[in-house]
């Protein structure tokens, strides 16, 4: 139980920076997602001040096409996120079952990606890590955009991710994501493309 609030259940999701739970909100008795950071983040005061100030900034997006976030915090030397629970899995689970979007599918589902990014980079918010793995369906099948904020938090952190995690979300980074160009709101857009292109293809 994190914070004598959000008791973890069940592991469902894992990724490079984090480990994803089915928990209960034992305050509001309502089901969540929290997302459990690896160890080494908690350690590192330039993340976790970074990690604070974009989780408040996630958590003040309110689009239908955002995964909305509900709390983050720190207990015994664990970092962690809560997010509303979605039932309806990733684009890249769907995509690894061999399930191909029509161009149909892939017009919507990029059309409602692109508004929430719209929104949240009229907002100043730059996602710089769009990938099937952060865009998330509920159970009517919306899709939403997962991590806002994190990725940012992650590049300034001295914590360096396993070998292979990077080349995943290398795919899909804009050039200027190399190097040390600014990277604006584009970077996602460029990154959308690549995901829409796969999802219908099948190919990277």
């Amino acid at each position: 139980v994190l914070v004598s609030r959000y008791r973890l259940l069940a592991p469902i999701g894992a990724g490079a920076s984090a480990r994803v739970y089915l928990a209960d909100d034992v305050r509001l008795l309502r089901r969540v997602a929290v997302k459990v950071l690896q160890p080494g983040l908690a350690d590192d005061a330039g993340f976790i001040r970074r990690f604070r100030s974009e989780a408040q900034l996630a958590a003040a997006l309110h689009h239908p096409n955002v995964l909305a976030v509900y709390d983050w915090g720190q207990d015994d030397g664990v970092a962690f996120m809560v997010v509303e629970l979605l039932r309806g899995g990733s684009l890249r689970a769907l995509l690894d079952t061999g399930v191909r979007l029509s161009p149909a599918q892939s017009a919507a589902v990029g059309g409602n990606v692109a508004e929430a990014l719209q929104y949240a980079h009229d907002r100043g918010l730059v996602h710089r890590d769009i990938k099937p793995a952060n865009l998330l369906f509920d159970e009517h099948g919306i899709v939403r955009v997962a991590d806002f904020g994190l990725a940012r938090a992650l590049a300034e952190a001295s914590w360096t991710e396993p070998v292979g995690a990077l080349m995943g979300t290398a795919r899909y980074a804009a050039p200027e994501q190399g190097g040390a160009s600014p990277v604006d709101g584009r970077a996602d857009l460029y990154a959308l493309a690549l995901v829409l292109v796969e999802a219908t293809t099948g190919e990277v």
